[in-house]
């Protein structure tokens, strides 16, 4: 059984990773014309429900392994929750509202001065070095 939630659980992340919006958000950094700005936001937004389900397997079978495995007395699953948790919020903070924001103006120039703002580097350098900070604790399981 073990096994087979860490499948779903590895796949999960695999399926996040494929319908994340970050590959978007750098082509909507230099994307200048509003007719394919709110074509890169549709296709985004589309993928939006995708997302939150592959998020909750994600949780919900990183969970359940935490029980099949015993691993709730030991240091790196907290880090490895706290660390993903961190992720979620900087992701979401800062690339979910921003890419919202963006959607939801009507003013090119206010397009303009958020999509000027914008750095999708952010997400894309706390998305992955993150999530390898947390595969390495689910790997290696150090003790600290």
């Amino acid at each position: 059984m073990y096994r087979w939630i860490l499948f779903i659980h590895i796949a999960s992340v695999l399926g996040l990773l494929l319908v994340h919006p970050v590959t978007i958000a750098f082509h909507l950094k230099e994307e200048r014309v509003d007719v394919r700005i709110r074509e890169l936001l549709e296709v985004s937004e589309a993928a939006s429900a995708l997302r939150w389900i592959f998020f909750g397997l994600v949780v919900v079978s990183g969970v359940v392994l935490g029980f099949l495995g015993s691993w709730w007395g030991s240091i790196w699953i907290w880090a490895a929750l706290v660390i993903f948790g961190l992720i979620a919020l900087v992701m979401n903070r800062y690339g979910g509202r921003t890419i919202d924001q963006i959607a939801d103006t009507k003013d090119d120039a206010q397009m303009e001065r958020l999509l000027a703002r914008f750095n999708p580097w952010i997400l894309a350098v706390t998305g992955t070095g993150g999530l390898l900070v947390v595969l390495y604790l689910m790997m290696f399981k150090p003790s600290f």
